[in-house]
């Protein structure tokens, strides 16, 4: 667990470990006071809701991805099919069918400078690798947690949950960097406590 990110000076992640959330001995169950998890709320939850997040992102750039594909071979392909079509309707001298197939040409190549098709889908890819990945990592680390601190109240349990939590909200800033914007979810539900990074 060592890879992780120090946690930010005023942190939830940091002040719990300056409360003892990571001292090296024995462990005792705190006060309920100090221990501030809320009722039928626990790392798990907060945990796999970003699981499920994360996967909901993945999904929506796929979608969104698949979306931008059909949009760009749709313009060019039309774009490419009716300039063939006037083409051959100028050899042949159907002045008639030349107009309009030149005409929808200049349509659709004005639809692609007006959309800015991009067929490019290297950045979304790379998202979308990442962010599952993400999820993998972010599970393997729980399953080692849950192992390692078997109480579910346990505080290093929750300080390594933090720990995971932070290292998602990082990642997460990083792949919206690189996408150029950070894509909305439509996996993240607004009402769920803490869940959401």
């Amino acid at each position: 667990m060592s890879d992780w990110p120090p946690a930010a000076p005023g942190s939830p992640r940091a002040q719990f470990e300056q409360d003892g959330g990571q001292d090296g001995g024995e462990e005792t169950s705190p006060p309920a006071a100090v221990l501030t998890v809320p009722r039928n709320f626990a790392p798990e939850d907060a945990l796999d809701g970003q699981i499920r997040d994360l996967e909901a992102w993945a999904t929506s750039i796929l979608r969104r991805n698949r979306a931008r594909t059909a949009r760009f071979w749709l313009s060019r392909g039309t774009a490419f099919l009716a300039a063939a079509a006037a083409a051959v309707s100028g050899l042949l001298g159907a002045d008639r069918y030349l107009t309009g197939f030149a005409a929808l040409t200049a349509l659709c190549v004005a639809v692609v400078a007006a959309l800015r098709v991009d067929g490019s889908q290297r950045p979304h890819r790379r998202a979308v690798r990442d962010l599952r990945e993400l999820q993998n990592a972010v599970k393997l680390r729980w399953d080692k947690v849950r192992l390692s601190h078997p109480d579910p109240l346990s505080r290093k349990r929750i300080a390594h949950a933090l720990a995971l939590l932070d290292a998602v909200q990082s990642k997460r800033e990083e792949i919206g960097r690189y996408l150029g914007s950070s894509e909305p979810n439509d996996g993240i539900s607004k009402d769920r406590r803490g869940a959401t990074g």
